[in-house]
């Protein structure tokens, strides 16, 4: 255990605080990684309506379940153009995704859950970007960190702009609809992060393979935030 994760014990929240609207007695992960079937043959994640009903079959499957997944996972809808480069003569893709997703209906509250300030309120709005992106600074006496919130509502920058100070359980958004939140089936992207690297409008929430060990040090697990355990794909 490095010195962040004994310090964020602390720290941490129930996912309840985060989504305080929501009833739910577990958390359970569809799995949306590499070789899933979960989306069918729609890889690239195109497919909103179909991918939709997949997710509402799986949630009618566990009623009493919030949905969340995906760090750590790699996936293929990042398998496209915009997420590659070459590396040493092969294709690489930025597809390690480095975030949670909570898969949640659009126009869902979303508070935030510690004490923090508004330090990046910014409309990322390109195809599978994030869309309206909230990050919060959150510093204590022994620690300091930032949340990320994308894929939000346009009317959540109106509510949090930049410089603004968060209590713990303050509603600092919503969740956007496929319109507005990066052309996306309705979800939060959750990160944790431990140094913005100078960013103030975006920050990555994929990474290349070949860049992981780096990228799991900047971006902890988000299981280290809540006091729920968020549990791997099965």
């Amino acid at each position: 255990m490095n010195s962040f994760e004994r310090n964020i014990e602390q720290y941490q929240a129930s996912l309840r605080f985060l989504f305080p609207t929501i009833a739910f007695e577990k958390v359970i992960a569809p799995n949306m990684s590499i070789g899933s079937s979960f989306f069918g043959g729609d890889t690239d994640h195109d497919d909103l309506q179909e991918a939709a009903k997949r997710l509402k079959k799986f949630q009618q499957k566990h009623p009493t379940a919030l949905l969340a997944n995906g760090y750590l996972e790699q996936r293929s809808f990042y398998n496209t153009p915009t997420f590659q480069r070459k590396l040493n003569g092969t294709i690489e893709y930025r597809n390690i995704h480095l975030g949670t997703d909570f898969w949640v209906p659009a126009g869902t509250a979303i508070h935030a859950p510690a004490e923090g300030k508004v330090v990046i309120s910014h409309n990322n709005d390109y195809h599978k970007d994030y869309g309206p992106t909230l990050v919060l600074e959150h510093q204590f006496s022994d620690l300091q960190f930032y949340t990320l919130y994308g894929h939000l509502s346009r009317s959540s920058l109106e509510l949090s702009e930049v410089g603004k100070t968060i209590s713990k359980g303050t509603k600092i958004g919503y969740i956007g609809d496929e319109i507005e939140n990066g052309h996306w089936v309705p979800h939060l992207h959750f990160q944790l992060i431990t140094d913005l690297l100078g960013n103030t409008e975006n920050f990555n929430g994929v990474a290349f393979p070949s860049e992981i060990k780096k990228w799991k040090t900047i971006c902890p697990d988000p299981n280290l935030m809540f006091e729920e355990y968020l549990p791997a794909a099965e």
